[in-house]
């Protein structure tokens, strides 16, 4: 594969003629809208720097190649997100964060070869396909505004993962639901490269999250605020100045439904790549066991199906054997499929029946007048579990 690098940025608030025509003076070939901005690279690279447009102009940033660097720089106003918060999780060159021009931003980055075909599967040629990450990615912005920290706390694991801790460093607070991951939290894992079993084992210690609240638990949270600042609340969000100012509302209202026991223990990094291997294993298990359950469905549906199919086929089995000489006095290869399923069917009925040496025989024969049609006999081998006697008949190449 030749050279690939695919760059991304988005923002809320739509540009200005003048910031869009200070990008365009970076570019001549991205794509620019007043929310986005697309390009991709084959040769060369871009001109400007990611982290300042981030800081100037958009709220998010994405970037891959196809040698296996995958970056990410998300921002929030510093009221949405304090510092101090991002500090506690980012921790690493992995993660990193800073405050510039009153937002918080962090840059995430992984940073190993990629296989070929796993780069292919994530991304690929299809433009469209590389363009759904960050739009993805982007909606939990939002719900770190909201006060769900799960987004951060992936950012540690980050570090963690890529040995940037010591053993005996603690892990930061803990998010609830960190055992289920929503859909952008999930792409954002995926895209970094955050180990699934890392995360397993990170989330034995994470509360369940709260149900979501009831009308009346709003309303009866309202009626403590004082009417002033319901007032100027309200203005706030008739007027649209400040996009964020609800999900701080809402961030305020999570508070004061958090535990209030203990919280759990916190455990250090090397207590954390300990429990890894046990959730491997599990999840190795139970997906080996999801495999075995859909082979056996599959083996089932193909049974049942043979089983309608030589209720018809018994009153004239003749008629199944002329089938296969008329599909097979035909041009091409596209009818071997009907054939070993014709055949695999005889086969069946014949052991039902009890003439299974019969149609050995007659069997022997066919594959003596056929055997140089090489692609029927390789699908004949190949038939699967409802034509096993036929890979036994059929002899090797």
């Amino acid at each position: 594969m030749s050279e690939y690098q695919h760059y991304q940025f988005a923002v809320d608030d739509p540009l200005t003629d003048g910031q869009l025509a200070e990008i365009r003076a970076l570019t001549t070939r991205a794509r620019l809208t007043r929310h986005s901005f697309v390009n991709t690279y084959g040769w060369g690279d871009f001109k400007g720097d990611p982290q300042q447009l981030v800081e100037a102009y958009y709220d998010a940033h994405l970037y891959f190649a196809n040698w296996g660097t995958r970056r990410l720089i998300l921002r929030w106003p510093a009221a949405a997100l304090p510092l101090e918060t991002a500090q506690t999780y980012c921790v690493g060159d992995s993660a990193d964060s800073r405050e510039s021009g009153g937002y918080v931003l962090i840059a995430l980055e992984s940073d190993n070869e990629d296989d070929p075909e796993d780069f292919n599967d994530l991304f690929g040629d299809d433009g469209d396909r590389d363009e759904q990450w960050l739009p993805s990615i982007t909606r939990a912005r939002r719900h770190v505004a909201e006060g769900d920290l799960r987004l951060l706390y992936l950012a540690w694991l980050l570090c963690a993962q890529g040995g940037e801790l010591g053993d005996d460093d603690l892990e930061p607070p803990v998010p609830p639901g960190l055992g289920d991951l929503s859909e952008p939290l999930a792409d954002l894992a995926t895209f970094l490269r955050i180990d699934e079993d890392l995360i397993a084992a990170a989330a034995q210690r994470s509360l369940r999250p709260a149900p979501r609240p009831l009308l009346a638990a709003h309303r009866a949270w309202i009626a403590t605020l004082d009417a002033a600042e319901k007032d100027a609340i309200l203005a706030t969000l008739l007027h649209g100045g400040d996009p964020w100012a609800l999900d701080g509302l809402r961030r305020r209202f999570q508070d004061t439904r958090k535990p209030t026991g203990p919280a759990p223990a916190r455990r250090t990094v090397a207590e954390l790549r300990a429990a890894v291997p046990a959730h491997r294993a599990q999840r190795i298990a139970r997906e080996e066991q999801r495999q075995a359950d859909e082979r056996e469905r599959t083996v089932r549906i193909q049974r049942e199906a043979q089983n309608r199919r030589l209720t018809d086929l018994q009153h004239d089995p003749e008629a199944a054997w002329q089938r296969v000489e008329d599909l097979l006095s035909r041009r091409g290869t596209r009818h071997y499929p009907q054939v070993v399923t014709l055949l695999g069917d005889l086969a069946a009925l014949a052991d039902r029946e009890g003439t299974t040496a019969a149609f050995s025989e007659r069997y022997a024969g066919f594959v003596a007048a056929h055997r140089t049609k090489r692609a029927l006999m390789r699908d004949l081998r190949a038939g699967g579990p409802a034509c096993a006697a036929l890979i036994a008949l059929t002899p090797e190449d």
